[in-house]
């Protein structure tokens, strides 16, 4: 969703809040890119964001490859998950 910050009050505190002082910033899952960096953000949007089923370790997982065997690089707990 697209938000203007010269209109959007909240849009503006959002990016204050977390000291953002750039555009265009994008906010996928947890990450921000500032600037427009295509690469960055592709690599971001063709992930989804999943948590370790074990110690909640945020992680990234490709999105239609089907069900994969995700290791987690925290508590090294595998499990396997079917992104959507």
């Amino acid at each position: 969703m697209e938000k203007d910050i010269n209109v959007d009050e909240q849009a503006r505190s959002e990016l204050i809040k977390r000291n953002v002082r750039g555009v265009p910033a994008f906010l996928i899952g947890d990450d921000i890119v500032v600037g427009f960096d295509p690469a960055k953000i592709l690599k971001l949007v063709d992930h989804r964001l999943i948590e370790c089923e074990k110690c909640r370790t945020k992680m990234r997982v490709p999105i239609d490859k089907g069900t994969l065997k995700v290791t987690c690089p925290n508590c090294k707990h595998t499990f396997e998950v079917t992104p959507r």
